[in-house]
C-alpha cells in the first residue's frame, strides 16, 4: 500500500467517511461484540491514538449498537497471522467464539451466521473459515470441503489450486486454538490451518457475498467507489472540503476535509485526502492523492497514488505510478 502507508497504518486509511478499521468496528458493534483486540506492529502508536479512551467511536444513542471496548496490543516484532492471533487470544480467554478479521478486509457476508456455525459445531472443531467460489483461485488460498463443510485441505496461494473454493479471509475460532499456535512468527494459513484440516478440526462457512482485500492503492480506490455508489451517489464531499462549482466529480470520488478542488477539475474515481490541492483544470482518475499533496494547474494523475506532500508540476502527466517510488524510498 505504499506510499500511502509511509505515515499511516493500513487499517486507518479511509474508505468513504470512515477508516477501514472503523468500518470493521461498526460491523462488530452491530454483531454485539463487547471487546475488540487490535494486533498491531507497524505504527502501533497511531492505532493507540485512534482509541485514546479504549472505546470504538461506533454506536451511540437512539438504539445504535453499543461501542465495544478496543484494546491495541503491540507486537514487539512481526509475528505473522498466527503469532499475532496467539497474542490477541490471551485477551479473550473467556469468550466462546472469537471473530478474526484482517485489517485490510471488507466483507459483506453474514458474520453472525459464521459465528453460529462454530457454536453449533462439535467441540473438536477449533475454527470456521469463510469460503466462497471464484472463477480463478490462483490469487487466493484454496479450501477443499467435504460434504459436511469439513475442510479436508487448506492450501495457500498456488499456480495449481486444488479447488475454486477460496479462503475469503474471515475466521471464527475458539480461544483454545491458542494452544495450537507455536511461539514466535507463525503463519495461520500456511502452518496452523493445514494441520487442523488434516485432523478434521477446521470447517468452512460457504457464502458468496462480496469481499474486497484492500491491499494496494487500486483496491483502496475500488473500496471507496463501492461505498459511495452504494449510497446512490457519484461523489462524496466531506465537511470542510472546498470544491469549486465548476469542478466535475464522478466515479465514486471522495474529497476529504481541508482538501481543495479547483475550477474545471475533473475527478473520476479519485480519493483526495485531507489538505490536498487539486489545481484548476486538473484530471484525477482512479487515483489516491495523499495528505497535503498538490497538483499544479492542468496536471493529470491517472491510475496512481501520491504520498504525503508530493508536488506535481503544472501540466505534468502522471500515469501508473506510485510517488514517491516505494522501491527507491526507505521505510515501509
Amino acid at each position: 500500500m505504499r506510499p500511502l502507508t509511509d505515515d499511516c497504518p493500513k487499517p486507518l486509511l479511509p474508505v468513504g467517511d470512515r477508516s477501514l478499521l472503523q468500518r470493521q468496528l461498526n460491523d462488530l458493534a452491530a454483531l454485539g461484540a463487547t471487546r475488540v483486540v487490535v494486533a498491531a506492529g507497524y505504527r502501533a502508536a497511531d492505532l493507540h491514538s485512534a482509541f485514546p479512551d479504549h472505546r470504538s467511536p461506533a454506536g451511540g444513542p437512539d438504539g445504535a449498537p453499543s461501542r465495544p471496548e478496543v484494546r491495541v496490543v503491540r507486537e514487539a516484532r512481526p509475528l505473522g497471522t498466527g503469532g499475532g492471533l496467539r497474542e490477541a487470544l490471551t485477551e479473550v480467554r473467556d469468550a466462546d467464539a472469537v471473530l478474526v478479521l484482517n485489517g485490510d478486509l471488507l466483507t459483506g457476508h453474514d458474520l453472525a451466521a459464521q459465528v453460529r456455525a462454530l457454536q453449533e459445531a462439535d467441540d473438536e472443531v477449533l475454527a470456521v473459515v469463510h469460503v466462497r467460489e471464484v472463477a480463478d483461485a490462483r490469487p487466493y488460498g484454496s479450501v477443499v470441503l467435504g460434504p459436511d463443510d469439513r475442510v479436508t485441505a487448506f492450501v495457500e496461494k498456488s499456480d495449481t489450486p486444488p479447488a475454486r473454493t477460496i479462503n475469503a479471509g474471515t475466521y471464527v475460532v475458539r480461544p483454545a486454538l491458542r494452544e495450537r499456535i507455536p511461539d514466535g512468527a507463525v503463519s495461520l494459513e500456511r502452518e496452523v490451518f493445514p494441520s487442523l484440516a488434516a485432523e478434521g478440526r477446521l470447517h468452512g462457512h460457504r457464502e458468496d457475498a462480496d469481499f474486497l482485500d484492500v491491499g494496494n492503492p487500486a483496491a483502496l480506490v475500488r473500496a471507496n467507489q463501492q461505498v459511495v455508489r452504494a449510497g446512490g451517489a457519484e461523489a462524496l464531499v466531506l465537511p470542510g472540503a472546498q470544491v469549486h462549482p465548476d469542478a466535475v466529480l464522478t466515479g465514486g470520488s471522495v474529497v476529504h476535509p481541508g482538501a481543495r478542488v479547483g475550477a474545471g477539475a475533473r475527478l473520476d474515481g479519485a480519493v483526495v485526502l485531507p489538505e490536498a490541492v487539486i489545481g484548476t483544470g486538473c484530471l484525477v482518475a482512479r487515483s489516491v492523492i495523499g495528505l497535503q499533496a498538490e497538483l499544479g494547474e492542468d496536471a493529470s494523475v491517472i491510475d496512481a497514488a501520491l504520498g504525503t506532500g508530493v508536488r506535481i508540476a503544472p501540466g505534468a502527466q502522471v500515469r501508473d505510478a506510485l510517488l514517491p517510488d516505494p522501491v527507491a524510498a526507505p521505510g515501509r
